[in-house]
């Protein structure tokens, strides 16, 4: 049985996880959780999806969306989306959301394969023995012997993990959109009917209110992406003055006068794929010369849930043909 480590517990190693469970896996991540960038952020009573806001019913993923309602980890919710503010140009979305906040996905798909972790582990290093398989290495331990090593994490990282063992070419660089995201709740209610939309603002990209996701809240919520252009610009402001310039204009579009009792600020470095490595490329994963390391992400294919889910069944269908 092949030994393999899958480094990174988002969407893409979770899928590499699901679709290779006939190997020995064990999965690493820096993070406490899985999930990567499908985040849910808890304080109190208050409950934010402030990474991944949804997933498409018109995904391409089918093999993800079949899972999802196989183990009741979604539900539907048909929204009012507003598909540019400013033209105030509003439609009907269904749309899928996690049963108990976005997390909730990936965190369930984890627990589901009962598969052996590392959580708070951090790789650093990764070197060939003696066996020419791989050991990894954390600040505090080491872990030996791999056949497979495939990295899910934002390429650049990846890149510098690899560099000894993996041919890069500088013409096949996928490239990120940074962004800022805002959570927001107050006591006072809004005038706006629409629960979600785009271009808010110049300099904000995307709202959603939390109410539709959680019957439960009590105050009104939302989440704020500034757009990838703003938080490039600004990639060094703090947070107070970020949220200094982001709240009046928020609140004197949805006339709210009384200033939220709670806000946070995330800035998300690797928010979204803005140029995917198959798009230069035409290629669905990078590999080192010996076909033991393969790195792959939602940086393949695109940005979505969805692009991330299928990098990782691109690559273990490969992965499935080399060991037939």
């Amino acid at each position: 049985m092949e030994n393999i480590a899958i480094i990174g517990a988002g969407m893409t190693g979770l899928s590499l996880a699901y679709n290779l469970q006939n190997k020995k896996i064990t999965i690493f991540d820096k993070s406490w959780r899985a999930g990567g960038r499908v985040s849910t952020r808890k304080h109190n009573d208050l409950i934010f999806d402030h990474g991944a806001h949804y997933l498409s019913q018109k995904n391409n993923a089918k093999q993800l969306t079949e899972l999802l309602i196989n183990l009741n980890l979604i539900k539907e919710k048909e929204i009012l989306f507003c598909t540019n503010f400013k033209n105030n140009e509003i439609i009907k979305k269904k749309i899928y959301v996690g049963n108990n906040g976005m997390n909730s996905i990936p965190r369930n798909i984890f627990e589901s394969m009962k598969i052996n972790s590392h959580f708070n582990s951090k790789i650093i290093k990764i070197a060939i023995n003696k066996n020419n398989n791989y050991d990894l290495y954390t600040d505090d331990n080491e872990f030996k012997n791999f056949d497979l090593v495939l990295l899910c994490i934002p390429y650049l990282q990846a890149k510098e993990l690899t560099k000894d063992y993996v041919n890069f070419s500088e013409d096949y660089i996928p490239d990120y959109d940074p962004i800022y995201t805002l959570m927001l709740s107050f006591r006072e209610k809004t005038h706006l009917k629409i629960d979600a939309g785009l271009n808010l603002h110049d300099d904000i990209s995307f709202f959603m209110r939390q109410n539709f996701k959680f019957p439960e809240l009590k105050s009104e919520s939302w989440v704020l992406n500034m757009s990838s252009e703003y938080t490039e610009k600004n990639l060094d402001i703090s947070n107070i003055e970020l949220e200094k310039y982001a709240l009046p204009i928020f609140k004197k579009i949805l006339k709210i006068n009384n200033k939220p009792f709670f806000i946070k600020t995330h800035r998300w470095l690797y928010a979204q794929t803005k140029t995917t490595y198959n798009s230069l490329s035409k290629k669905n994963w990078i590999n080192s010369k010996d076909n033991k390391i393969f790195l792959t992400g939602d940086w393949i294919l695109g940005k979505s849930l969805g692009d991330a889910w299928n990098a990782g069944l691109k690559l273990s269908h490969y992965l499935n043909i080399l060991d037939i």
